[in-house]
């Protein structure tokens, strides 16, 4: 098998993050537990192939063992939208920056959650299992020469240490939060506009999103799944992809990046203004001074994007 070269870039990580998903030579859907090759043609055009096509390769960069994502991908035209107060709208102008708050400072105590407290046992029976049986199998290992001190303390080590990390990565984890829907949310603007006089929306695509972000291979897009968690866990490096049933009506969609820094707040994100902003919504309660006051800021950065008026403002008749 050719020796990996490890010339990992971040043009090729773009590439493999965009062509994943299938064989770019034969089309054959690349799947869990498969491996995929990324690396250079003869031509040198980048490719992802598969164990049959690997062989076509002048260079491989790297190999990767296919681990089902934690998340589904939104469509590329699935529209999103950002409800904001005033204050963050301008901030997020003004900066070209988007903010991603760490998961420790959500509101949500559950976020990065694995349970209920409750049935922690359960859970640390489960992997105290899978650690033995790890210990016991692992490549090179002679199951005749260990002692059962050895795996017990080795497993009860492994399942600390993983216990420990949830607090971890908390910290590190940092999260951009969007609205998914066809259509604006009354509930949103009342949730996230401290000031809801004074709020916007801004509504976008995820792809757009995507673009708007560089493409960054480091920051993954993807929908929140709601799950009871009484009845079940949440996979141990895949927490922050799940929330409770009670936050069902967000039909989330979030950006995730790792913020290797561990600060407490989050971190800015560099965006490409004219690429997110597909346009801006103004609060259904707003007065009507504030459109005007809007414009002016729009203005004042160069953004030209239209400016519409909440739906839920629309007269009836009876």
């Amino acid at each position: 098998m050719q020796q990996m070269t490890l010339k990992n870039t971040r043009e090729t990580a773009i590439f493999y993050n965009e062509h994943s998903s299938n064989c770019t030579n034969c089309g054959k859907d690349i799947v869990e537990d498969m491996t995929s090759h990324l690396g250079y043609l003869q031509n040198n055009d980048l490719a992802v192939l598969c164990d049959n096509c690997a062989y076509l390769l002048k260079e491989t960069i790297i190999r990767y063992r296919v681990l089902a994502k934690h998340y589904d991908k939104p469509e590329p035209d699935d529209k999103l939208w950002r409800y904001m107060d005033l204050a963050k709208f301008i901030s997020l102008l003004s900066r070209k920056e988007l903010f991603f708050a760490s998961a420790v400072s959500l509101n949500d105590p559950f976020e990065g959650a694995k349970g209920v407290v409750e049935n922690k046992k359960e859970w640390d029976d489960f992997y105290l299992k899978f650690s033995r049986d790890a210990i016991i199998t692992a490549p090179g290992m002679d199951p005749s020469v260990l002692t059962e001190e050895y795996i017990e303390c080795n497993a009860q080590r492994l399942v600390k240490e993983m216990n420990s990390s949830g607090e971890f990565w908390r910290k590190r984890t940092c999260i951009s939060c969007w609205y998914s829907n066809s259509y604006e949310s009354e509930a949103m603007w009342r949730l996230y506009s401290l000031n809801i006089q004074n709020a916007v929306s801004i509504q976008t695509t995820a792809n757009h999103l995507y673009l708007a972000l560089d493409r960054d291979p480091y920051i993954d897009i993807g929908k929140v799944k709601y799950i009871d968690y009484k009845k079940r866990f949440t996979h141990p490096n895949g927490s922050f992809w799940y929330k409770r049933k009670a936050f069902e009506h967000e039909k989330e969609v979030r950006a995730v990046i790792v913020d290797h820094e561990g600060s407490c707040a989050g971190v800015y994100v560099p965006v490409i203004l004219e690429t997110l902003i597909d346009a801006i919504y103004i609060s259904p309660y707003a007065p009507k001074w504030f459109e005007e006051v809007v414009k002016d800021i729009m203005k004042k950065y160069n953004i030209e994007k239209p400016i519409l008026h909440s739906e839920l403002n629309e007269v009836p008749f009876y």
